[in-house]
């Protein structure tokens, strides 16, 4: 089997970037602080030996390391950055109880023996607070898994296959199975299933919601029967495609199927290739993913507005608002156009005011659109606030849920490390209300 390229070590962290101050964390929503999350997951180069092989900067067995005493220089970056622009959160406690908030709030330069991480401004505070201990195994893993994707070891879990054959039929139910059935033969460990989830996230979401053996189903799959129209529609083309490849005449004049994915930030910078795994899944159709959002870039050096993957699969970037720049993509049809929103932030308060021009101009389209949070409270808030804002104006079409295919991997706030977020934790479905002619 011919793998797809090899997926770089320097790519992986630009998928750490998380929407501004909504990630879950030990204390209550109200209290939360905006942040921004920005990927430090840049290798090190590590050289070579005497012999020409790749000198390892970690050792498989020693993967633990405080951040400050790591052989790892953006890892030792990191633990400053946490130092300078963290808190400890038994300080934000004692501040909190003053009703006059006068108590200091101090940096966080003690490091936690456990996960490494620099969690408070004393000893004497790490050993107060036992909320801590709720989240320490995760950033003890997550601290060995991002020395493992920086040690300088041929990441073979990012050796992924190509097209499926024909006769093998994929299982959409878990990572397990879809892993299973594809045959992603280097998966072999769950720190490996971390790491290939989280850069894999965002295009099994989109292919597992649209394919004909979908986990979301009728009932009990949290489908609504609006939902299950909107995605017969567009199954129905993808049907088409499958059955106009032995016409070369139906296949030149069939319309591809575009995903517009909006406010891009991390899924925009997955290497190109990594979108190949969602063709593979429908691989009769045509299509055409657009990123569009003003951090939608492929990367920091790309200055194309279009890749071409393959002969059937084009990325396609906009930098702007979906609202200012519809009539470049209109006109819109249920049957070849569905939407996605990775973690938006529809009901956050910094962000409701800006997403309620699009989401109005999504509702007039009358096409799916499928959103996911970052955990079961972020994915509530934004559907209360769809209720309130449009409630009138929209069908429901995936009742909110569990995403099958979220990230295994969990990522925490440089701000505040009681802060986290899964990506893709949930997932929903919503369109405009389709009315009746009597």
């Amino acid at each position: 089997m011919d793998p797809t390229r090899v997926l770089t070590r320097g790519v992986l962290g630009r998928l750490g970037g998380l929407r501004a101050g909504r990630l879950a964390r030990a204390r209550p929503l109200g209290a939360r602080r905006g942040i921004s999350l920005k990927s430090l997951f840049a290798p090190s180069p590590p050289g070579a030996d005497a012999a020409g092989k790749p000198r390892l900067l970690v050792q498989a067995g020693d993967l633990f390391h405080p951040l400050s005493k790591s052989p790892v220089k953006e890892m030792r970056s990191k633990g400053q950055l946490i130092q300078q622009h963290g808190c400890c959160p038994t300080c934000v406690d004692e501040t909190t109880a003053h009703s006059h908030g006068q108590a200091a709030t101090r940096e966080p330069v003690f490091e936690c023996p456990a996960c490494g991480y620099p969690t408070h401004c004393s000893e004497q505070h790490w050993a107060a607070d036992r909320r801590h201990g709720e989240l320490c195994g995760h950033l003890r893993e997550a601290n060995e898994d991002e020395h493992d994707l920086r040690s300088g070891r041929t990441l073979r879990e990012f050796e992924f296959p190509s097209a499926q054959l024909p006769e093998v039929v994929v299982n959409l139910s878990s990572w397990d199975t879809f892993l299973y059935t594809r045959s992603f033969t280097n998966v072999g460990s769950d720190r490996a299933m971390r790491h290939v989830s989280k850069v894999l996230t965002y295009p099994v979401t989109i292919a597992a919601t649209l394919h004909q053996y979908s986990p979301f189903t009728l009932g009990g799959g949290g489908l609504t029967g609006e939902g299950l129209k909107s995605l017969t529609a567009l199954r129905t083309t993808i049907k088409e495609h499958e059955l106009a490849r032995s016409e070369k005449e139906l296949e030149m004049q069939q319309k591809p199927l575009r995903v517009f994915v909006l406010g891009a930030r991390a899924e925009a910078m997955l290497p190109p290739h990594l979108y190949l795994q969602l063709s593979y899944l429908l691989p009769h159709s045509p299509l055409h993913v657009y990123f569009v959002g003003p951090e939608s870039i492929p990367t920091a050096d790309e200055t194309r507005s279009t890749i071409v993957v393959s002969s059937r699969l084009a990325l396609k970037y906009h930098r702007g608002y979906f609202h200012d720049a519809i009539w470049s993509f209109a006109p819109f049809d249920p049957f070849t156009d569905v939407f996605f929103l990775f973690s938006p932030g529809l009901a956050h308060p910094r962000g409701r005011s800006g997403w309620q021009p699009t989401v109005d101009k999504l509702l007039e389209t009358k096409c799916a659109v499928f959103g996911t949070g970052f955990h079961a409270q972020d994915m509530a808030a934004d559907v209360a606030g769809l209720e309130e804002d449009f409630g009138p104006r929209m069908d429901w079409l995936l009742r909110p849920r569990p995403n099958p295919f979220a990230s295994l991997k969990r990522d925490f706030g440089i701000r505040n490390l009681q802060e986290w977020a899964i990506a893709n934790w949930g997932i929903y479905g919503f369109r405009g209300k389709r009315y009746e002619v009597v």
